[in-house]
């Protein structure tokens, strides 16, 4: 039975927090001792008493579960570090080349963003324990704004049936941009393809854009080779915006940008690109405009 309460408080923890346990606890402490004080009954007094022992009981489980979390977490970070130490002291080819890199941004009138990226890749070596990718909005937000980020990263199999999640950590590296790592659970074969989907809920990614009505560029930039590369960004219904190209010419061969509307009559801009350079950022930049004008 103690056994099981330990496992129940360890979910608890997970799922709210120390801090909402130990505020339950000291509740119901506070709420026995007040009827102890008002009635003065020796049953509510010893009543009382028991809560206070539980209370002792309870605070102890707590550490204890909160530290099986902990250990467990200790013992994921030690797997990813060591994947990451086997990857660093290896060759510097690259692991892989990206086939197609296929983005996709809804935003809506508050500047929220639902950003979605399929990522196909030809697999390199043997030894493809990670996929870092660079995460980035136009503009320095504050830390409450980081915090309610979500990140999904699924892999797809063949015939894009997808598979199970994936692992993930994230550092911040400059104002409005963080590092994504994906961590695979085995290397693939080398010379197979391999297809991950990352969906990112981002608070305020394009505020600049919706609220402060100034442009936003949206780009990439790559450190290997891109066979094809696609880019979309879809504003709410019943706005639209100028667009002008970055990172090449209008004329340039092997590379588009323009408008277009989908099925609920949304404004879209796509940016498509073959074969593009490497470390040389290509998109969009939008500003919003009056629709029709």
């Amino acid at each position: 039975m103690l056994q099981r309460f330990v496992h129940w408080l360890d979910d608890l923890l997970a799922d709210e927090g120390a801090p909402v346990v130990v505020k339950a606890v000291v509740g119901v402490l506070s709420f026995a001792v007040l009827l102890g004080a008002i009635l003065g009954s020796a049953a509510v007094k010893a009543g009382a008493l028991v809560a206070a022992i539980l209370v002792l009981l309870s605070l102890g489980l707590l550490l204890l579960a909160d530290r099986r979390g902990l250990v467990r977490q200790v013992e994921s970070y030690r797997t990813i570090i060591s994947q990451l130490v086997d990857v660093a002291s290896g060759d510097q080819r690259p692991a892989y080349r990206i086939v197609d890199w296929d983005e996709f941004v809804g935003v809506d009138s508050n500047g929220n963003a639902r950003r979605r990226t399929t990522i196909r890749a030809k697999v390199l070596s043997k030894d493809l324990w990670v996929v870092p990718l660079v995460q980035g909005c136009g503009w320095p937000q504050p830390s409450r704004y980081r915090r309610q980020i979500g990140v999904a990263v699924r892999r797809f199999l063949g015939g894009d049936l997808p598979g199970a999640s994936l692992t993930t950590t994230s550092t911040w590296v400059a104002d409005g941009k963080f590092v994504l790592i994906v961590h695979l659970p085995e290397p693939p074969p080398e010379d197979s393809e391999i297809t991950i989907a990352v969906e990112i809920e981002w608070p305020g990614m394009c505020a600049p854009l919706m609220r402060d009505r100034t442009p936003d560029d949206f780009t990439f930039r790559f450190a290997t080779p891109v066979r094809h590369a696609r880019y979309k960004v879809a504003l709410p219904r019943g706005y639209d915006a100028y667009y002008e190209p970055i990172g090449f010419e209008e004329d340039h061969n092997g590379f588009t940008l323009g408008p277009a509307e989908d099925e609920s009559g949304r404004s879209i801009f796509v940016f498509e690109g073959f074969d593009l350079p490497m470390r040389h950022g290509m998109g969009m930049r939008l500003e919003l405009k009056e629709r029709g004008a």
